[in-house]
């Protein structure tokens, strides 16, 4: 779809370059211009293009993994009979909120003449899980009902070897970030790192604590966790998604004082969440290409194709 919204764009550029150097124009892709590119008013406008100035920020270098919620398992309780029986009455239901000693469950063991028990919880907090039902036969090992306190629930996060291992240290600032609240930022403390792993499995977990005290949060909710690996430090940052190309050669396009767009390969340093730290190809008050930067290669290419009509012969 991309290319297909670039053809209004590029036809006036083959119109200028004439019909010899037309296929050019169709094979902007190859091409390796990296001069000013100059738009008209309504080339920019079509391709919805944003700048933003680089500034001098403090960056906290970080990293950023996967996670799910749990409940500490300190704050969580697994009620199930010591005996073989059956239930006879479930008390409570799915999110529930419960105290500690509360009945929640009342079974008959199977042993002839034994009176009927009442199951309670060890915890306080909400019943997060309930597998009894009226009837249903259980062995000591049958987990009836699960309540968990998720008063402040762990990110659990999931880290592969790599040199940022050994730079997470307990009681860094964290942040979680869930795409079931997009505009929101959870803070919280990490508290707690696996001490190894299995021999057939080479992540680690890390264990970030993160206060609920509005039970917005829930068990399993899914995410990203952000770790800060050190203090802030000053640097050039610019937003993420302005920079294209691959690791090793990675460019900007920044727009020149008389309103061209020149690209700029750049050498990136501290990650800090949705900003990056330039540390060769911007100064500071540069504008970046942040929207519309994917599609403004693609015209640089079919200018310089368009461009070269004088040195080829066809």
């Amino acid at each position: 779809m991309k290319f297909l919204f670039l053809i209004p764009l590029l036809l006036p550029l083959a119109a200028q370059a004439g019909p010899a150097c037309a296929e050019h124009a169709a094979n902007f892709g190859s091409s390796n211009h990296s001069g000013p590119i100059s738009l008209s008013d309504a080339q920019r406008k079509n391709l919805g293009l944003q700048t933003t100035q680089a500034t001098i920020l403090d960056l906290t270098p970080s990293v950023e993994v996967p996670a799910i919620l749990v409940v500490p398992p300190e704050k969580h309780g697994s009620i199930s009979a010591p005996f073989a029986g059956r239930v006879i009455e479930v008390l409570v239901k799915l999110g529930q909120q419960v105290v500690a000693g509360e009945a929640v469950v009342r079974v008959a063991p199977l042993a002839v003449g034994s009176p009927a028990q009442t199951l309670a919880s060890p915890v306080s907090g909400h019943v997060i899980r309930q597998s009894a039902m009226p009837g249903l036969a259980f062995t000591p090992e049958t987990t009836l009902v699960e309540v968990g306190d998720d008063t402040q629930l762990l990110a659990q996060g999931l880290i592969f070897q790599s040199p940022e291992l050994n730079k997470i240290k307990i009681g860094a600032p964290a942040s979680l970030f869930l795409d079931v609240f997009p505009t929101s930022e959870f803070p919280g403390v990490l508290q707690r790192l696996d001490t190894g792993h299995a021999a057939d499995d080479p992540g680690f977990h890390i264990y970030a604590a993160i206060p609920n005290p509005d039970h917005r949060l829930r068990p399993n909710f899914r995410g990203t966790l952000r770790i800060a690996l050190a203090d802030p430090q000053p640097a050039i940052a610019i937003p993420r998604r302005a920079i294209l190309g691959s690791l090793g050669k990675l460019f900007v396009f920044v727009e020149n004082d008389e309103g061209a767009f020149e690209k700029r390969e750049i050498v990136t340093g501290i990650r800090s969440g949705n900003l990056v730290e330039v540390l060769e190809g911007v100064l500071p008050d540069e504008k970046v290409v942040t929207v519309g930067n994917y599609q403004l290669q693609y015209l640089g290419a079919a200018s310089a194709a368009g461009g070269d009509e004088h040195g080829h012969s066809h």
